[in-house]
Formats: structure tokens, C-alpha cells, sequence
């Protein structure tokens, strides 16, 4: 076997439905090191790996057809042609991108919070400055003798506005969440607790405030806990005030932690339950919080 029949089995044997340039250097570094696949000793191999070799093995599986140009993606992206999946919109965007995730609307629609079925998909990414602080730290982790080669380029994916015929809304963040891993699949997603959490930071993008109230008072409960941490992790003194009048008004949760952020309660302010309504003469006198709903 020579070295791009090791390459297309090693592409096959992962099993993504796509692979970005970084992802595809690695592969093939790992195989390049190692000079074997499975147990079979690889023939024909490169003098050395680097950004040049690599271009030139995907051109050769382009020609085979192994691997095809992604038209959903500007470059760097490739369709890998006998994956035995396709992959959903949101899959491939989190290969594409290795620190985006589901967010906001659709990650309450992939836990079945809501009954709503927006078409548009939310992913949620980091500002550039943190991207390319975690993409450095992703290449030292990847290749730890990363001196010693030519470096491999992992560039912030160009997104088109319609990624497997459906759109998608990229939010840029400053505070990115710890996402969580789908099963059986390469998605990442808020996790429940953050979920709940980003209804109260952002509701605007959940639907507005009245369906994120439904959707509490419905589904909430049996993810208190969750909820809570994620809520008491939040650098937003409003989410918190809105997370606990709702808990306790609303739901009669009772917590210690919920206790603690009354402190946040600010008399004579001009708070609101909604952020985009006016506000209303009806609040909580606990919270201090316009009932503008």
C-alpha cells in the first residue's frame, strides 16, 4: 500500500463527512510518522511533511475523487465522498470551525425545548482575537514539535450564508461557552444549564421573552440544578435577577443560590423582565424588576 491508499483509508476509517487543510495536515502527519497503516508498512513515502506535500496529496485524492471541493465553504473545505453520512448543517460547521457550537434557538430546538422550528441555524463562535489565542493552543496541543516542521495554517472558516441548504446565523462572541458534545456525531452545543441560561442573556434570539417565560415554566424544572450553575456563573447581574424572579415568582423554586443573587436586586432602577418592551408600573418588589410581560 503506498502512502495515498494509506491516506484514503485513514480518511474513510474517520468517517467525517467533511475535513478542513488542519485537519487533513494532521491526519497525514500522524500517518507520515508512523509510515504504517494498521499493521501494513506504507510504500512510496514523502521525503518530509509539510504545507506543500500536503497540498499536492489532496490534489491527488481530489483526482481519485476521494475527496471534493465543499461549495458550502469559501476554501480549506472538503467533502469526503464515501463518508457514510452526509452531515447536518450543524455538523459540518463544527468541523469546519473546531470552537463554534449550537446555540440559542437551535440548541433549544436539538433539546426539544421549544416547539418551535426556526429554519435558520444558530452557531455561536468566539471573537477573532480569542480564536486565534485557542487556535495556538490547539496547533501546540496537535503538534507538539510544531518548530520542527513547517507550520500548518488553521484559518477561521469562511462561512457562506447557506451551509446544506440552510441559513445559518454565525454570533461572535466575547465570552464563549464550555460547549458540550453530541453523541455519534462531531456537533457541540450549549449545554442544558447554558441553554436556559442564554434565554435570560439574550432573549431576543430564543424567541422573545415570552416564549423563553413558556418555555421555563414548562421545561425547567427538571434541570434546576443545571440551570442554577449556569446562571450563578454568568457575569450578568440582570440574567440573574430575571433567573431568580422567575425561579422563585414564577416556578416557587427555592435555592440558597438564588438567595444570593438578590443582592443584585437595585431599587429605583429601570430593569425590565423584557428588555424590549417598555417598562411597566407592575415589578417584583423582591426582585426589583419591571414585569413589562
Amino acid at each position: 500500500m503506498n502512502f495515498t491508499e494509506g491516506l484514503e483509508k485513514a480518511l474513510l476509517h474517520r468517517d467525517h463527512p467533511i475535513i478542513t487543510y488542519y485537519d487533513f495536515f494532521i491526519l497525514a502527519h500522524g500517518l507520515f510518522t508512523a509510515k504504517v497503516w494498521g499493521e501494513e508498512p506504507l510504500k512510496r513515502m514523502p521525503q518530509g511533511w509539510d504545507q506543500t506535500r500536503a497540498k499536492n496529496a489532496i490534489k491527488r485524492l481530489e483526482t481519485k475523487r476521494v475527496l471534493t471541493a465543499d461549495s458550502d465553504f469559501r476554501s480549506n473545505v472538503w467533502r469526503v465522498t464515501q463518508a457514510t453520512r452526509a452531515g447536518t448543517a450543524e455538523e459540518v460547521v463544527c468541523i469546519a470551525d473546531p470552537f463554534s457550537y449550537v446555540s440559542h434557538m437551535s440548541a433549544m430546538q436539538k433539546y426539544g425545548l421549544t416547539d418551535r422550528n426556526p429554519q435558520a441555524l444558530h452557531m455561536t463562535t468566539p471573537k477573532r482575537s480569542l480564536w486565534n489565542t485557542l487556535r495556538d493552543a490547539k496547533v501546540r496541543e496537535d503538534l507538539p514539535n510544531v518548530e520542527d516542521i513547517d507550520k500548518p495554517v488553521l484559518n477561521r472558516p469562511g462561512f457562506k450564508d447557506t451551509i446544506r441548504r440552510r441559513p445559518v446565523i454565525v454570533h461572535v462572541s466575547s465570552q464563549p461557552r464550555t460547549p458540550s458534545p453530541v453523541s455519534d456525531e462531531q456537533t457541540r452545543i450549549t449545554s442544558i444549564g447554558q441553554t436556559f441560561a442564554d434565554m435570560l442573556t439574550e432573549p431576543g434570539l430564543c424567541g422573545g421573552i415570552r416564549h423563553v417565560l413558556d418555555v421555563w415554566e414548562r421545561e425547567a424544572e427538571p434541570w434546576v440544578e443545571e440551570i442554577i450553575k449556569a446562571v450563578d456563573q454568568l457575569d450578568s447581574k440582570i440574567a440573574k435577577v430575571r433567573a431568580g424572579y422567575i425561579l422563585t415568582e414564577v416556578m416557587d423554586i427555592n435555592h440558597p443560590t438564588i438567595h444570593n443573587w438578590e443582592q443584585y436586586a437595585q431599587r429605583g432602577g429601570s430593569r425590565k423582565l423584557d428588555p424590549d418592551a417598555e417598562y411597566a408600573p407592575v415589578f417584583s418588589e423582591k426582585w426589583m424588576i419591571s414585569i413589562n410581560v
